[in-house]
């Protein structure tokens, strides 16, 4: 009889934080933990670099408008087209959908001058929400996170102690986190010790 287990399907951002446990720190002060996190496993990412002759064929292909300007992403149920440079973008996707989506946009845009890319295990995607979150995130990252500057719909590529990372504002409270998976055991244990004052919980 086969093993079952070894049929079972790897699906993307499955392995980025295969030792991390779930783990819950209470907030010193009472109440709700701070901040909440877990991996979004099983997220398709698509790189696409061209210029805007390609949103027709995007926006037909994903439901996603492009961004309407720099530092700005776009969102059509669960998925999201990123901001990432002048010619460059980052789609999430539902897992499983990622090939698709790959051939039918590359079968569908006319212009010779594109190019995209499957990049859903190198990155990690971490969804972030909490009350503190804002004062987690600023312990290491220089960018101003008044609601006011950085509200939903806007995102930045910057540093959190260090690591680069791409970053998606979805609500005053909430974010997606996009960082290389390489990077994702020491992002956990940042936003973690970033969070002890606050109390926090780890998804797994």
């Amino acid at each position: 009889m086969a093993n079952s287990s070894k049929s079972k399907p790897v699906f993307s951002g499955e392995t980025a934080l295969p030792n991390k446990p779930a783990t819950k720190s209470a907030n010193p002060t009472g109440g709700a933990v701070g901040l909440v996190f877990h991996v979004m496993e099983h997220l398709g990412k698509l790189n696409i670099r061209g210029d805007h002759s390609l949103e027709t064929a995007v926006k037909a292909a994903t439901g996603c408008n492009f961004p309407p300007a720099a530092n700005h992403f776009e969102t059509a149920g669960e998925r999201h087209v990123v901001w990432l440079g002048p010619d460059e973008y980052l789609l999430l996707c539902e897992s499983g959908k990622e090939k698709a989506l790959h051939d039918t946009l590359t079968s569908t845009i006319k212009t010779s001058h594109f190019a995209i890319t499957d990049v859903s295990d190198a990155l990690c995607t971490l969804s972030l929400s909490g009350a503190a979150v804002r004062d987690v995130l600023a312990k290491g990252c220089s960018l101003d996170f008044l609601p006011s500057k950085f509200g939903a719909g806007k995102c930045a590529q910057t540093l959190l102690a260090h690591a680069g990372i791409t970053l998606m504002a979805l609500s005053d409270d909430a974010f997606i986190l996009i960082c290389r998976t390489s990077f994702a055991p020491y992002v956990h244990d940042w936003l973690v010790d970033a969070a002890l004052e606050y109390g926090y919980q780890f998804i797994s």
